[in-house]
């Protein structure tokens, strides 16, 4: 066969080979087109609108807060907003650029956006700026076309018409955290309630979240709004504070460090919250500058700090009932019974010392309480032993959450013979005993636990839950603690005469208003101690040592006197004594109180004249 036949025969098979290859690739082609462009048309039409529309969740309307009248204790306002999504910006420092002219921003306003950004995933709309005003919102949009990955938005912001008096109890939205996004996984925005009822209620508060669809070109530039859904409002909590109460004694405390609390002795409300001194909570929510930040967190009287959740505090002489109904339940003393005080207890080589220099003479339990006789509550100590003052201490609440249902608050300190070896691998003296029967020593308690034990002693022995939050469902009682009503009596009798008699520490501090009295029971805790020669030499009064050495002033109490219904607890830090300063302030709260809640009238108007005949 010739040569040129074969090459021939070899040229068409390999022309053959190529054409099957082209083939082969064509009907791949044509069935990757079929799979995109039909089987799979719902998909890429969806990506394809992506690219057109950019979809994104807005943070739906947080849910107001109300006191127990429908007043506002926390609102929204309308906010202008700007929002940058990283990745869609084509260059970030471009932009920066662009909105520093625009905005006149410097280089601090562009680090901190920067900051704010490198925090945040970069798919995610981060807010850079917001309270912008109308005319800078405006520039923006006028701009907009111009702005890389920048969206401008109407949000909202929180704010507080009475920031001062219900700081600590309200708290504030901020910035949310990494913690935040653990703690509730779906927050959708950029603040979340970050302290007080704003961060306990967080759940029922911020609502459910709207959706936004927005035309962008295909930079990502933002052209137009094309629908937005704003979503469903948080619910509105209603709480059970009295307002006009809460700014009373907000204004009452200016001045002071330390805490009010007021509650229903029988729901548990509370009526009236204050810690002192407080600060601005529309500054907090919006962001405060660095120096004013510093200021408070170095502040002497810790401006932040919910002093009556938190603060702890030696109960001083307002625990004195608790060691006589401890002495009464076991029969350890009759409350006739007198003990003698010259002003000086002497015990084991020690002296301990009465409050009244000169002492009070032969006093029984009414007067002591009335009194508030040191000495016999010394005496009465080595009677009923630290056992039973520690059980009867706990009874009452102390050393344990009140259950309020806010988070944060603290427990406090019980001591006891455990507790000593526990913490300090030593026995417990009888001296120790003799100093926390007067409130003193390792015992400590907050605000809120003190208003709930003098609930208890005012409502005939029940310990009731306090609770913020309004609410239709019964009170919890945490436990009856079955105290004899003739007990409960001789301690009410003298908690009655400590305010309404001459001799009484509180006797500057009574009330009359509409035939309602006051009953209650001063404590005065020392902070410093006092040595044997200045005794000698005349003990330093408070007015001339430095406000960090001065006695806690302290009163606790209820009204009305026979048919009670409100207990209050009230600390000053330092402030020197509690007949000098805590009674006056409370009778003031008491007085407000009692003229202006909505009592019901024949509660106040069926009581008696003040005479002690019914106690």
């Amino acid at each position: 066969m010739p040569l040129y036949e074969n090459e021939s025969q070899d040229f068409s098979r390999r022309l053959l080979l190529l054409g099957g290859l082209q083939g082969g690739l064509f009907l791949v082609l044509a069935g990757r087109l079929q799979y995109l462009q039909v089987a799979r048309s719902d998909v890429y039409a969806t990506l394809a609108e992506a690219n057109r529309v950019n979809i994104s969740q807005i943070s739906a309307s947080r849910g107001r807060i109300i006191d127990r009248n429908g007043k506002l204790l926390a609102d929204n306002d309308r906010n202008f907003q700007i929002r940058i999504v990283p990745e869609r910006v084509g260059n970030l420092n471009v932009t920066l650029q662009d909105l520093a002219q625009i905005l006149d921003l410097d280089a601090t306003d562009r680090y901190q956006i920067r900051r704010r950004i490198e925090r945040h995933p970069s798919f995610k709309p981060v807010v850079i700026l917001e309270d912008l005003s109308w005319e800078e919102f405006s520039r923006i949009n006028l701009n907009l076309p111009y702005l890389s990955g920048v969206d401008p938005i109407v949000g909202q912001k929180r704010v507080y018409p009475n920031a001062q008096s219900v700081a600590h109890l309200i708290g504030f939205v901020g910035t949310k955290t990494r913690e935040d996004l653990q703690r509730i996984d779906d927050i959708v925005g950029d603040h979340v309630g970050r302290s007080g009822v704003e961060r306990d209620f967080e759940r029922m508060l911020r609502g459910t979240p709207g959706v936004r669809h927005v035309e962008v070109n295909a930079i990502g530039r933002s052209v137009r709004e094309l629908k937005s859904d704003p979503g469903k409002k948080g619910r509105d909590l209603a709480l059970t504070i009295d307002l006009d109460l809460q700014n009373f004694t907000a204004e009452r405390m200016k001045g002071h460090s330390g805490s009010v609390v007021v509650m229903d002795i029988h729901s548990g409300d509370i009526v009236t919250m204050v810690s002192a001194p407080s600060f601005d909570l529309n500054k907090l929510s919006r962001g405060m500058e660095t120096r004013e930040w510093e200021q408070l967190i170095d502040h002497e009287r810790k401006p932040l700090v919910n002093k009556a959740m938190r603060g702890l505090y030696a109960p001083g002489s307002t625990f004195k009932m608790l060691v006589a109904l401890a002495a009464l339940e076991d029969n350890l003393i009759a409350p006739d019974e007198t003990v003698s005080c010259d002003g000086v207890y002497r015990f084991a080589g020690e002296e301990f010392h009465c409050w009244m220099p000169g002492g009070h003479g032969p006093v029984n339990m009414i007067d002591a309480l009335e009194r508030s006789c040191d000495t016999y509550f010394y005496d009465l100590a080595l009677r009923v032993g630290i056992n039973r003052i520690e059980a009867m201490a706990r009874r009452f609440g102390f050393g344990d959450l009140t259950g309020i249902d806010l988070e944060g608050e603290k427990s406090g300190t019980v001591p006891g013979r455990d507790w000593k070896r526990a913490n300090y691998d030593t026995g417990w003296r009888s001296g120790e005993t003799i100093i926390t029967a007067i409130g003193q020593g390792y015992l400590l308690a907050t605000p809120l636990q003190l208003a709930v034990m003098t609930a208890a002693l005012a409502n005939g022995g029940q310990l009731v839950q306090p609770r913020i939050a309004k609410s239709t469902e019964q009170p919890v009682t945490k436990s009856e603690m079955a105290f004899s009503p003739e007990h409960l009596a001789i301690v009410q009798r003298g908690m009655y005469r400590a305010v309404n008699r001459p001799d009484g520490t509180a006797y500057a501090s009574s009330l009359l208003v509409n035939r309602a009295r006051m009953s209650g029971k001063t404590g005065t805790v020392q902070v410093r101690r006092i040595s044997k020669a200045e005794r000698e030499t005349g003990v330093i009064p408070n007015s001339k040592l430095d406000w960090h050495l001065r006695d806690h002033a302290l009163f606790v109490g209820y009204v009305p006197h026979d048919k009670p219904r409100y207990a209050i607890s009230t600390v000053i830090e330092h402030g020197g004594g509690g007949a000098r300063l805590a009674a006056p302030i409370s009778r003031d709260i008491m007085v407000q109180l009692l003229k202006n809640m909505n009592l019901a009238t024949d509660e106040i108007e069926a009581t008696n004249d003040g005479s002690e005949a019914t106690l």
